[in-house]
């Protein structure tokens, strides 16, 4: 039987986890700003991933609000009531409970979603490798709100173990998991792919290992398996994973719109990694006709447009395609002069 701590214990961890992600989370969202408003290498500030990244970033800070809110009304305000704190946190119907839930769905749902649109980009824009993470995302939402909607009539219920909510738990918990799973699988295995190929196997840098970490959202889901692993287990400390879990659904999405918006994404590093192989000049000295005769098309270098049309503007053109008689003549005349010098 596994060890377990106190309710209100494991809520004061949560709490004090939780804080510690949103400064993180404030750090990352002032630099998202700055990176796709001041710093954007557009034309124009692109509205829609400045609107997603405000939008978790207020969901983030209210689902801690509400955290703090508990805390101050279970252990100070109402901590004489029967049961102390830990009655007051078990009760999962509390309104400010309900509203922290739906939050967290909500964010969630955003923060899958983005993961899901960058798998889509890495995938060339094949929308058939997201088919089934659009699907998991929306069977998310649905266990999602069923699930807000059951906390708040659940005023019989007193621990987020009981059965009718485990139901709900389980399976949001589950699809959310099974979804980062997937997307974490296709956008990293894309990426190390990608990368490789376009630097080969012996410049493969650490720094790209943790590129795909980042863009694939491997640490989401990581922290969803310890929480679905410890809810399942009946463990109270897996409330000390789940609300800074409300942090990191913002978090990781807003790490990747960075990456987007500095353009070092694996598509960017890739494109910039092959047009550099591709300008950069190579010598086999020991090459032979055949060598050269085989060479692939690919990685033959081509003058540009531009510099040909330099070099053909300093050249001098003319006109006349008859060809120069007196030149010939002249020939004729040596040839003559040899002939009869023999003959002699």
């Amino acid at each position: 039987m596994a060890t377990d701590i106190a309710l209100d214990r494991a809520y004061l961890a949560a709490i004090w986890l939780e804080t510690l992600f949103y400064g993180m989370n404030i750090v990352l969202f002032f630099s998202c700003l700055f990176v796709l408003i001041i710093h954007r290498r557009t034309p124009k500030v692109n509205k829609i991933l400045v609107g997603i990244a405000v939008t978790m970033f207020c969901f983030s800070t209210c689902h801690v609000f509400l955290g703090f809110y508990r805390l101050i009304m279970g252990f100070i305000v109402l901590r004489d009531e029967p049961g102390g704190p830990a009655a007051f946190f078990s009760d999962v119907s509390i309104p400010a409970n309900v509203a922290k839930v739906g939050i967290h769905t909500v964010n969630s749902i955003v923060g899958d979603s983005v993961v899901v649109w960058r798998c889509y980009l890495v995938w060339g824009r094949d929308w058939k490798m997201c088919a089934l993470p659009i699907l998991l995302v929306m069977g998310s939402a649905i266990c999602g709100f069923g699930q807000t909607v059951f906390f708040a009539r659940g005023q019989q219920y007193h621990s987020a173990f009981a059965l009718p909510l485990v139901i709900w738990n389980g399976s949001l918990f589950s699809l959310s998991l099974t979804t980062n799973v997937v997307v974490t699988a296709l956008v990293g295995l894309r990426a190390w792919y990608m990368l490789r190929l376009s630097d080969g196997i012996a410049n493969f840098r650490y720094w790209r290992i943790m590129l795909i970490v980042i863009e694939s959202g491997m640490i989401y889901s990581v922290a969803l398996i310890c929480e679905v692993t410890l809810y399942f287990m009946g463990l109270n400390s897996f409330y000390i994973i789940y609300d800074p879990i409300g942090q990191l659904t913002g978090i990781v999405p807003t790490m990747i719109i960075v990456l987007a918006g500095l353009e070092i994404t694996t598509n960017d590093v890739h494109s910039r990694l092959t047009r550099s192989q591709i300008s950069r000049p190579r010598f086999n000295l020991g090459a032979t006709t055949e060598d050269s005769r085989t060479a692939p098309l690919e990685t033959m270098q081509f003058a540009s447009i531009i510099s040909l049309r330099e070099r053909k503007a300093t050249l001098p053109v003319t006109f006349d395609d008859t060809p120069d008689m007196s030149a010939v003549n002249s020939s004729l005349t040596l040839k003559d002069e040899a002939l009869h010098t023999r003959s002699v």
